[in-house]
């Protein structure tokens, strides 16, 4: 455990608590271990060495009623392929203005996803984690507020949600700011159905390591091609549909992600997936398809003419190369087991074959054990 979050479990602990403010603490677990079916390859983040630590995590969640209707909630998580480095994921406050509407302030997560509310209980679903070519956003949760409704319209019951934050992450080295997050998320629930649907946007900036090659098309002719190739306080907007059908014998789920962030090289994502999975007693096989589709802006790159400067030929050449790493369209498929062999714990074997970038194939083997106490 790192200084700072030693530091506060210390502070915590010998805080001194009224009889009016018991903390009740609960947990999730997952064991899980990885490999890709072949050499010289990376799926799902395994390559052909067996290891336990890439989708590993323990967390431990502390839940508090501070009486007249204000509670405070804080979740700690550890991941093995951060090296098991603590981070608080949760901190917040929620206060109860009526039984059906609360509102939420401090660290939480942001709903962006159908199983954005139980992302990292792998108990709660099927899959031992939701696909990673859909599920990809390298950030979860944001420091904001957050409005949240819950009522009934007949026999169904509908949850609405507004959001508002900031979010600052770390991603392959690379610093990122999200700020003015606004995030708006409407689900029904009607009997065995659930429909979901969210709107996202934010205003993005970060250092892509592209600097070099802005700069040299700053000192062109085409100096919006190297703004295609900046993030600096870009507006990104998302949406996602999702739907899930479950009568307890099968299961189905279907979720469509598409956003953009426009004149940039991130440009467009459009990520889908549909799993269906059949129980029998405390086995439940799956079987999951999707696709990872991308695609960056090109609008300035397009209007640049070719063969009139060698300089200008070497600049487009270059860029074209960076622009082809972000334009791919890469399908998925996965089949798995589910076992409940325990009231609180299950194990997972899955299996998972896809497209990887450059057109090779290639797949990876997963076992888990998940838990929650």
């Amino acid at each position: 455990m790192n200084k700072p979050i030693l530091a506060a479990a210390t502070a915590l602990a010998t805080l001194p608590f009224s009889v009016n403010a018991d903390v009740n603490f609960s947990g999730f677990a997952s064991v899980v271990g990885g490999v890709a079916t072949d050499s010289d390859v990376e799926v799902r983040g395994y390559d052909d060495n067996v290891n336990f630590k890439t989708g590993s995590f323990f967390a431990l969640q502390a839940y508090s009623d501070l009486t007249d209707d204000l509670s405070a909630t804080v979740q700690i998580r550890a991941r093995g392929r951060d090296d098991w480095e603590p981070e608080f994921t949760w901190a917040f406050l929620s206060y109860e203005v009526s039984p059906s509407w609360r509102i939420q302030a401090g660290r939480q997560r942001i709903p962006m996803y159908l199983y954005s509310d139980y992302l990292d209980v792998s108990y709660a679903y099927h899959w031992i984690a939701p696909p990673g070519e859909v599920y990809k956003a390298p950030f979860d949760s944001i420091d904001g507020i957050a409005s949240i409704h819950d009522l009934t319209v007949g026999d169904a019951m509908v949850n609405l949600r507004l959001y508002y934050g900031t979010e600052d992450f770390e991603s392959q080295g690379n610093d990122y700011q999200m700020e003015n997050i606004i995030s708006v998320v409407a689900s029904v629930n009607y009997g065995w159905w659930t429909f979901r649907s969210s709107y996202l946007q934010f205003d993005f900036s970060g250092e892509l390591g592209l600097e070099p090659l802005v700069a040299a098309w700053q000192m062109t002719p085409f100096p919006e091609v190297g703004s295609e190739l900046d993030v600096n306080e870009d507006k990104s907007e998302g949406l996602e549909f999702g739907v899930i059908f479950d009568n307890q014998d099968w299961l189905f789920v279907a979720e469509y992600i598409p956003s953009s962030l426009d004149e940039t090289l991130i440009g467009d994502y459009e990520p889908w997936m549909v799993s269906v999975g059949k129980r029998f007693d405390n086995f439940m096989v799956h079987a999951t398809m999707g696709e990872d589709v991308s695609k960056p802006y090109r609008d300035a790159i397009n209007q640049v003419p070719l063969g009139v400067d060698p300089g200008l030929d070497a600049l487009y050449a270059q860029t074209e190369a960076v622009l082809a790493t972000r334009e791919y369209s890469l399908p998925f498929y996965s089949v798995g087991l589910r076992w409940d062999f325990h009231s609180s714990a299950a194990m997972k074997f899955e299996y998972t074959h896809t497209e990887l970038f450059g057109g090779d194939k290639s797949g990876a083997l997963q076992a888990a054990i998940v838990t929650v106490f």
